[in-house]
């Protein structure tokens, strides 16, 4: 199956920005359930029940529903994969280590390195809606 370089790259982006993404999130929470200003547009529920309003921003909330669509994804392909795509996810796209220093950290060739790349990124992808397998 071809994956496009730009699907590719987007996807590439979202697992280099997992851990961001995570902590961006639960601040973002964070920020709602104290009440603190944030940046999108305010809901009002009616009645002034801050409440309600809250758990009205905590479930509509486009940047919370992409963010937890992305962690879910990354997390279900990594629960689905076996330990050298971790292993990669964590070496390469965590900790930002070059492609060189991956392949020889993981004791695999550089064919083996881009070949688990590559079903990694394809499995983030169906996990994502993004590549469809028929």
């Amino acid at each position: 199956m071809k994956i496009s370089n730009a699907v590719f790259r987007y996807i590439e982006y979202e697992m280099y920005c997992y851990k961001d993404t995570k902590k961006e999130l639960e601040l973002y929470k964070e920020e709602i359930m104290e009440g603190r200003p944030s940046s999108e547009v305010s809901v009002q529920s009616g009645l002034g029940d801050s409440t309600a309003s809250k758990g009205i921003k905590l479930m509509t909330s486009p940047f919370i529903l992409k963010a937890e669509k992305t962690i879910r994804a990354v997390d279900n392909s990594l629960n689905m994969l076996c330990d050298n795509h971790r292993e990669l996810f964590e070496l390469k796209y965590i900790q930002g280590l070059p492609v060189n220093e991956v392949y020889l950290e993981m004791n695999i060739s550089e064919r083996s390195y881009y070949r688990i790349r590559r079903q990694l990124v394809t499995v983030v992808g169906q996990q994502l809606g993004l590549i469809n397998v028929e």
